[in-house]
């Protein structure tokens, strides 16, 4: 796998910090005051996926494979912690995997200094996680999971927010049930996908995440709200489309505008929130997580969805299965159409469908709509490696499988289809 060093300006700092904690990890790791300590985690997992029209991908910003392949959720992490005194820390981590774009930004997971204020209050500084879902924070480390992959309805879109850069306030505090910790943080994020001829780039900005979660030994709840302003988006051809309205005839100049508002979006705001929770009793284990994903954006447009999972404990045997869904809530169109039919002569209206054409397909291939349900079973077989096999089967409606790739060639398919995959995983943990 080639990873691209070039980085943009934004990813700057995080990458700094990486640089410096790992460095600084293997020059004071002889000293008395300093604990340091590297470790790490993989998924070597097998995965077949076999269609004419889809490519499987685990996460938006990964490849779309097809056949057999090991690429879509194998994944190596790499993490040091460095323990300056007791009130301060560094910690630094790396995740190797399948990249639709290798830009090196895009496989710094973490990058953050960690100050201990008292017992109740913490900060950090740096590139740290948004901590969004229930599993937000070790999401990758699929040895801490019971399935191959968290549910892709709800988390494939996790490697935009997964992580942000900024700054980190949190409070813990005792309870008669164990633990309540409230975080806030505010910073920015930044979104780099390759698309067909070049990049596709955008920057969250003005991040603000309120997190809170209260923790027992037999249950957890999560509940998480972020704020974003979305900004500097660029990807090919966007200057043709900012300049659309002066280049098309005055009967077009509304539709124009409508177009660019939609595809363009520095301004908009988004909103996301999501409740999970876990709760053990005796050898059940359940999940759940809900989103609610407000936007206007149509390349990245409103939804909600979750999941609900069960498992059961036999032995070091664990047997699950889950039920997932991801609907959308805006129609994927670039133009209300059915609105410019009815004011425009029928060849002005045949005219502007084949201008916005283009623009159109990319809408639709980036709208998401699906269900699926998976099976699996977890084999603990050592106390420090699993193996996984699972079935995944998906069913994606009209216009609906964005959250997949197309295969090379195609078009976004227009109708509903189903995909299934299996998959065969060894995780561990070192």
């Amino acid at each position: 796998m080639f990873i691209d060093l070039n980085k943009p300006k934004s990813s700057t700092v995080p990458l700094l910090l990486l640089a410096s904690i790992f460095t600084c990890g293997l020059t004071v790791s002889n000293a008395k005051a300093t604990e340091v300590s590297f470790s790490g985690f993989t998924n070597l997992s097998l995965t077949y996926a076999e269609h004419d029209k889809l490519a499987y991908r685990s996460s938006l910003q990964k490849n779309g494979r097809e056949g057999l392949s090991f690429a879509p959720d194998s994944i190596l992490g790499l993490q040091s912690n460095i323990e300056f005194n007791d009130k301060f820390d560094a910690v630094g981590q790396i995740i190797l995997q399948d990249r639709d774009n290798t830009q090196f930004a895009n496989y710094i997971e973490l990058a953050f200094l960690r100050y201990q204020i008292d017992r109740h209050w913490s900060a950090k500084i740096g590139r740290f996680s948004t901590n969004s879902y229930l599993y937000t924070d070790y999401r990758n480390v699929g040895h801490l999971l019971n399935w191959v992959r968290p549910p892709v309805e709800m988390y494939s879109t996790a490697g935009a927010l997964g992580s942000m850069d900024g700054l980190q306030a949190s409070y813990i505090q005792d309870a008669d049930f164990g633990a309540v910790k409230v975080a806030l943080s505010y910073g920015q994020s930044n979104f780099i996908d390759d698309v067909e001829g070049g990049e596709l780039t955008i920057d969250y900005s003005e991040l603000a995440v309120l997190n809170i979660e209260l923790q027992s030994t037999d249950w957890r709840f999560h509940a998480a709200f972020i704020r974003s302003t979305l900004d500097n988006f660029d990807t090919v051809g966007i200057d043709d489309v900012k300049n659309l309205e002066g280049n098309v005839p005055p009967l077009f100049s509304p539709f124009a505008r409508e177009l660019v508002g939609n595809i363009v979006p520095d301004g908009k705001v988004i909103t996301y929130a999501s409740v999970g929770g876990q709760y053990n009793v005796d050898s059940l284990e359940l999940n759940a997580e809900l989103f609610d994903y407000d936007s206007d954006w149509v390349l990245a447009g409103g939804s909600v969805g979750g999941y609900i999972s069960a498992a059961y404990q036999l032995g070091n045997v664990k047997p699950y299965l889950t039920l997932a869904t991801h609907n959308r809530r805006l129609a994927p169109e670039v133009i209300d159409y059915e609105r410019a039919e009815s004011l425009l002569p029928p060849v002005a209206f045949q005219q502007l469908v084949i201008l916005s054409a283009e623009s159109n397909e990319a809408v639709r291939g980036a709208s998401y709509d699906q269900k699926s349900i998976s099976a699996g079973v977890r084999w603990d077989f050592h106390e420090a490696w699993s193996f996984k096999v699972q079935f995944d089967h998906f069913r994606t409606s009209e216009f609906g499988s964005g959250l997949f790739g197309v295969q090379a060639g195609l078009l976004t398919p227009k109708e509903e289809l189903s995909l299934n995959v299996l998959s065969l995983s060894f995780t561990t943990i070192f």
